[in-house]
């Protein structure tokens, strides 16, 4: 599968990265919604996996935008945001997105990303 991962936490982006790779996938990391957005265009991605709090274009921008272009595209929030503040939040998107509370371990990722399908 591939996936565009957008995270401002280096560590954090490594870690998710490796453990998707360890698994198969093809992972494109991104450090910002700007940067997510231009790697979105170039690529056709299975799953985008969005930080809600991202630099320069906020996760939730950077998921209209992409559902603009694409409303069937899969996004998966990682947000440390209580899940029901995110909900409204994402209200207005007219879509179900799916959320993965932070902190979780790289695992647990991986397996929400094969298991959510």
């Amino acid at each position: 599968m591939k996936i565009l991962v957008a995270e401002d936490d280096f560590y954090a982006a490594g870690l998710y990265k490796a453990a998707l790779e360890s698994n198969g996938h093809e992972v494109v990391i991104t450090y910002d919604g700007q940067e997510c957005l231009r790697q979105y265009r170039d690529g056709s991605f299975e799953v985008v996996i969005l930080d809600y709090k991202l630099p320069v274009v906020d996760g939730l921008k950077v998921a209209k935008q992409i559902l603009f272009a694409n409303p069937e595209q899969r996004i998966i929030f990682l947000s440390a945001f209580a899940t029901e503040v995110l909900a409204d939040a994402m209200e207005e998107l007219n879509k179900v997105i799916e959320v993965l509370p932070k902190p979780f371990e790289p695992d647990v990722l991986v397996e929400f990303v094969e298991n959510s399908q």
